[in-house]
């Protein structure tokens, strides 16, 4: 067991002993940034070049640590830190964390690094954020120094690059926990060395948390512990990783398992009339944009279309006869003019998210099912949305926001006819 910032970590430190060595040697630090990363060498770059000069510049008066926690990539990924210019006030730290692999992993360690030399903020920024300034870093970090305990990043982006987003992290969580937090799977956010320290000892780090359910774990912790949180426009952000429509997304599956799971973990917390949450953005609004996207709404539809046979068997598990019978219905439609009504969505949503709490089966299948239907409907907002701007698309988010809240009172309707399945695998409270 290892000592953190909080007393004992509940699992085996995720830095090693030679970055433990090295954290100490530094001392005290003001702001750890920290990039994960594996295999990141093509992308990397224009992310270090971008945090050293924003450090440099912009914290000239503040002890930084600028800390690469990488995965053990092969392609020379690490050297962009090793090589990068800075200034006096700035130290790096260059680690393959320890554990099993995972972006979650990774950012543990930062978290870790933050304990261990008492920083008042912890930033963490992705190895691939195209359209990344050096302004990134003041925009984060002063929120947390003026007393928030977290700054999640906001972006403007193409349809297809916000569309987990618009279509299933946004209204769940408006649905769910009455919050009103427009990036809830923020790629670039910082929070406290405190709560650094403390996220650090959680005992989620051999559940999904741990690899691609990181980012959204952490926005409902901040949520759930009345954490004070401020939301930042960073402006553009470009295409995410990926081939659209893809066979199989870990990302997504781990994002999924996280988000359903919190409905029994959380269960005493959504259950009740919450308040509405509307964390404040810090240094106002970007201007508004057009972010077109790539050609991409026909290959999200053509991969609902070819998944339909492996996966009608697990649709019919979890979805309601009604609802699948609508569903079986959108294969009617031609690919080119497919359209995946929003209400039928909802319905989908809150269908899944009742047979992953069941148990009545394998819970990561549960996800991997949801997968293929949320190409279809990406690609249906994709196609709705491709004349508007960044702005104008909140009318249809907003949207979906009252669909997810019209279709909460059947969802509460049937989570009362069982017992979910987490209580019984002794998961608690603690994720």
């Amino acid at each position: 067991m290892s000592e953190g910032r909080s007393g004992i970590l509940m699992y085996e430190s995720a830095l090693g002993d030679d970055a433990q060595r090295r954290l100490r040697e530094i001392g005290r630090a003001d702001v750890v940034v920290g990039i994960p990363s594996h295999r990141n060498a093509r992308t990397i770059g224009e992310v270090v070049r971008a945090v050293a000069e924003g450090v440099t510049v912009y914290l000239p008066n503040q002890r930084v640590v600028l800390m690469n926690a990488d995965g053990g990539s092969s392609d020379n990924t690490s050297r962009y830190l090793t090589d990068a210019t800075v200034g006096p006030n700035v130290e790096r730290l260059v680690t393959v964390y320890e554990g099993g692999m995972g972006k979650g992993v990774a950012i543990r360690s930062i978290f870790e690094a933050s304990a261990i030399v008492d920083a008042k903020v912890c930033v963490v920024i992705e190895a691939r954020a195209p359209g990344i300034v050096p302004e990134w870093i003041p925009a984060l970090v002063n929120p947390v120094m003026s007393g928030n305990d977290i700054a999640l990043g906001c972006y403007r982006r193409s349809a297809y690059a916000a569309a987990l987003t618009d279509n299933l992290a946004y209204p769940f969580l408006r649905t769910y926990f009455n919050a009103d937090i427009r990036e809830p799977l923020a790629s670039e956010f910082a929070l406290s060395g405190a709560m650094a320290g403390e996220l650090a000892n959680r005992d989620v780090w051999e559940t999904d948390v741990a690899r691609f359910g990181i980012n959204i774990w952490l926005t409902i912790q901040g949520l759930v512990e009345e954490r004070r949180i401020a939301q930042v426009d960073l402006g553009y952000r470009g295409e995410g990783s990926g081939e659209p429509g893809a066979p199989g997304d870990a990302r997504f599956g781990h994002m999924v398992g996280t988000l359903f799971r919190t409905l029994t973990v959380h269960r005493r917390i959504w259950q009740r009339n919450l308040p509405p949450r509307r964390p404040s953005f810090h240094g106002g609004r970007s201007p508004d944009v057009s972010a077109p996207c790539s050609d991409c709404a026909t290959a999200l539809v053509e991969a609902m279309f070819t998944a339909r046979k492996d996966y009608t068997p697990q649709w019919e598990q979890s979805l309601s006869p009604a609802a699948m019978a609508a569903v079986n219905a959108l294969f009617e439609q031609p690919i080119d003019a497919f359209g995946f009504p929003i209400d039928l969505w909802a319905r989908v949503v809150a269908d899944f998210g009742l047979s992953y709490n069941k148990g009545d089966g394998d819970p990561d299948k549960v996800g991997d099912a949801l997968l293929p239907l949320f190409y279809g409907r990406a690609g249906s907002y994709v196609r709705e949305t491709e004349a508007m701007t960044v702005v104008e698309r909140e009318a249809v988010v907003q949207r979906i926001v009252r669909a997810f809240e019209a279709v909460k009172p059947y969802f509460v309707e049937q989570w009362d006819d069982y017992q979910p399945w987490v209580d019984s695998l002794g998961y608690g409270l603690g994720l």
